[in-house]
């Protein structure tokens, strides 16, 4: 009788704690990516976000140039200062 009562004292000592966390396999994350892909470019999400990125391409492109362009000025503008003594 004794072991009885704590085995079951056991039990519920144990079954209060907290759940592991949810580990999936290769194979459901998988399915799970597709799944969210699928919602994604089923509300025409993806083509919008495509359309954005291709819209604001050249601009970024250009912004990119000029800083470039900008650092390798006053690099030069250093360089001649210090050759110009």
């Amino acid at each position: 009788m004794p072991a009885f009562v704590f085995l079951l004292l056991s039990i519920g000592a144990f079954s209060c704690g907290e759940k592991p966390p949810l580990r999936l396999t290769t194979a459901q994350r998988d399915q799970v990516d597709t799944l969210y892909l699928r919602a994604i470019n089923k509300g025409g999400i993806l083509a919008e976000m495509d359309s954005l990125c291709t819209h604001t391409q050249a601009a970024k492109v250009q912004h990119l140039v000029d800083s470039m362009l900008q650092v390798r000025r006053k690099e030069e503008e250093d360089l001649r200062k210090r050759y110009a003594r």
